[in-house]
């Protein structure tokens, strides 16, 4: 049968590892493999002189018949096709499952440089394709269950930071972000297109958004690498809740909605900051701080007492004049107060913005202007 299936029963995801021709498999990865392994930021094949040396002795091994060791690779499925994985019976019906894939759905999770010599292999001598390599397929419904794998349970051979293991599951999560929402766009790294209103989201500013929601922290230091562990082992125990991505959706559509009902007055848009803040704070609400869960419980009472007072906030910002929206965002003292530029003024206004909501939370959204929230730095 060539197929070999586990369940990750914690993480909700399967495992199957499959023998496929060279062929096949570069096919398979085609579109994936020409967006740099379906991953946002993902390291292109590797240029140093060892690196291409080491690619050199793959090649070498593989017109020797020589076999690499197995590449890893994701797949997001629907709750249909993931169900069926239950009664997979040999590799060809789990072809015509991942045949119904695109290259949005399907990312490099550990073989890039692999897949180059693969590639260069073929190229030198194309009898090679019809070899067989091992492939281990990782599937999950939800791109919140993925995260959660590669972070405990990360394949790579060279370690990757907290970010760049986000970027893997990029896609699904922006596809899921929109499929959720019809009124948030989202503009791709690679697209010149600039934010022209309220609703509109860099791709690159939603990656950070689900840090910082994963992390409740507004500031993530990725470049140390204690920080980062910790942030790490925070964003674990927010990833393996399987309604996670579905609250930071929710997150996202409650600041689309914030952004737009604000009009001219989007403080929004003019301070980046301020989404940062906005998402800290309500992850910091709802789920608690670091180290300190919530329960199950009060999680769910957290959202309950969020979405009664933040929906009527939201209708009456929406509901005033442009004059009266003006007065009560208070925007002569917001601009004092966060006009300063340079990275360290953009940590404190981070942390300025996380005040300010935090401090709206707790009002429960009753309040007369934003005065109170930008005072309470």
């Amino acid at each position: 049968m060539n197929i070999d299936i586990l369940k990750d029963k914690r993480a909700n995801c399967y495992s199957i590892m499959v023998h496929t021709s060279i062929e096949e498999y570069l096919e398979k990865v085609r579109s994936s493999f020409e967006e740099q392994g379906g991953i946002q930021g993902q390291r292109e094949p590797l240029k140093t002189i060892t690196a291409k040396r080491i690619r050199e002795r793959m090649v070498a091994d593989l017109e020797e018949g020589g076999i690499l060791p197995p590449i890893v690779l994701g797949v997001i499925l629907n709750e249909n096709e993931f169900k069926s994985l239950e009664n997979l019976e040999n590799k060809e019906s789990f072809d015509k499952i991942l045949g119904s894939k695109d290259g949005e759905d399907i990312f490099i999770i550990d073989g890039m440089q692999r897949t180059t010599a693969l590639k260069e292999a073929v190229k030198k001598n194309p009898g090679i394709k019809q070899q067989f390599i091992r492939v281990e397929y990782w599937l999950a419904a939800q791109s919140n269950a993925m995260t959660y794998r590669m972070l405990v349970l990360n394949t790579g051979q060279v370690p990757w930071n907290l970010r760049r293991q986000i970027e893997v599951v990029f896609k699904p999560i922006i596809k899921g972000l929109q499929q959720s929402n019809h009124n948030i766009e989202i503009i791709e790294v690679d697209d010149s297109k600039r934010k022209t209103r309220a609703g509109q989201f860099k791709a690159s500013v939603v990656v950070e958004l689900f840090l910082v929601f994963g992390s409740r922290k507004e500031k993530i230091d990725l470049h140390k690498e204690v920080a980062d562990e910790f942030t790490r082992q925070d964003f674990i125990e927010s990833t393996s809740r399987p309604e996670f991505t579905e609250e930071f959706y929710r997150v996202i559509d409650y600041l689309s909605r914030f952004e737009i009902a604000l009009g001219k007055q989007n403080f929004f848009k003019s301070q980046p900051a301020s989404y940062i803040g906005f998402v800290t704070a309500i992850a910091l609400h709802t789920m608690g701080r670091p180290g300190g869960n919530h329960t199950p419980e009060k999680r769910e009472k957290q959202w309950q007492t969020l979405e009664k007072h933040i929906e009527p906030f939201i209708d009456k910002i929406r509901s005033f004049s442009d004059e009266e929206r003006q007065k009560f965002v208070c925007w002569d003292m917001l601009l004092k107060l966060t006009g300063k530029s340079g990275a360290t003024k953009g940590y404190e206004n981070r942390q300025f913005f996380k005040e300010a909501f935090t401090t709206l939370i707790e009002e429960k959204f009753e309040v007369d202007s934003m005065e109170v929230c930008w005072r309470a730095y």
